[in-house]
């Protein structure tokens, strides 16, 4: 069965040609979510870092941000949780860059033999459920950089996003120095790039109830680690929010208000009019 089980999956993969569809469904406060992750820091860590520090300036700190547990894997799929089904039942095209994933539809794990920098199956939520594994179309738009930059260039980019770095840019097997670096050159142009900058949000922030959202509560970019270092700490994770629809007066500024991993989930289900799923999603604070 097992043996059964691993070729079919080898076969969806070789016939996970790479898509790239666009969309332009309006959402009620933005138009692009897009979510980048890292790797096992404690907060202060993170917010002690040059870089983070830096990015910070130009967005809002959630300072209450917690994971949902240990270890890493059941982050990544509280994150999105199914978000990616009802995005597509309504029109919202959607896409995975796993930063050196060998090729589109990639289900495993890859050693990278030239630099070290590996590309881990965990770290890509939509792979750990079978309505992407099973589906060529679906497997299609989970990518690498290398797509990324196209999509970018080609004006191609997907509305909803998950960007993983690799095992050593995302700080995993290197430090918070080395995911502060790579975190500041690879979002700092894209702050400024038009074709990713259109009313684009990585994560709605709700800190409070709102009859309508307000523009300093958003953010078209989060950039978010999935778990803290240690086990013992509250799990609180540094996360931001940055992007084009935040203005200028909330530029380094904090919020405290509660979230979590789930929250993610609901931002996306309340500005696209998607049902929740029922689960942590349902009580969870969205970004606005």
């Amino acid at each position: 069965m097992w043996s059964l089980l691993i070729i079919l999956g080898a076969a969806m993969t070789a016939f996970a040609q790479m898509q790239s569809p666009t969309s332009n469904i309006v959402g009620k406060t933005f138009d692009r979510f897009v979510t980048i992750w890292f790797e096992n820091t404690d907060y202060s860590m993170a917010a002690g870092d040059p870089n983070f520090q830096y990015l910070a300036k130009l967005g809002i700190t959630l300072t209450s941000y917690v994971a949902i547990t240990h270890p890493s894997q059941p982050n990544y799929v509280a994150a999105v949780g199914g978000s990616t089904h009802g995005i597509k039942a309504k029109g919202v095209s959607w896409g995975v860059y796993g930063e050196d994933s060998p090729y589109s539809g990639f289900q495993g794990n890859y050693v990278n033999q030239e630099n070290g920098k590996n590309d881990v199956r965990k770290h890509n939520p939509v792979i750990s459920y079978d309505s992407v594994t099973t589906n060529t179309d679906r497997l299609a738009q989970t990518k690498n950089f290398t797509m990324f930059d196209q999509d970018l260039a080609k004006n191609n980019l997907p509305q909803w996003m998950f960007i993983t770095p690799n095992m050593t840019n995302d700080g995993h097997d290197s430090s918070v120095t080395v995911a502060g670096n790579f975190v500041r050159s690879f979002v700092e142009p894209l702050l400024s790039n038009p074709h990713f900058m259109k009313r684009t949000l990585v994560l709605i922030s709700k800190t409070n109830p709102f009859s309508s959202p307000r523009l300093e509560d958003l953010a078209d970019k989060f950039a978010a680690f999935d778990e803290t270092e240690s086990y013992s700490s509250d799990n609180k994770v540094f996360s931001l929010l940055l992007g084009d629809v935040v203005p200028a007066s909330a530029h380094g500024t904090t919020s405290s208000s509660s979230y979590n991993h789930y929250s993610q989930m609901a931002t996306v289900e309340q500005n696209w009019d998607l049902e929740n799923l029922g689960l942590g999603d349902k009580d969870a604070a969205a970004f606005y």
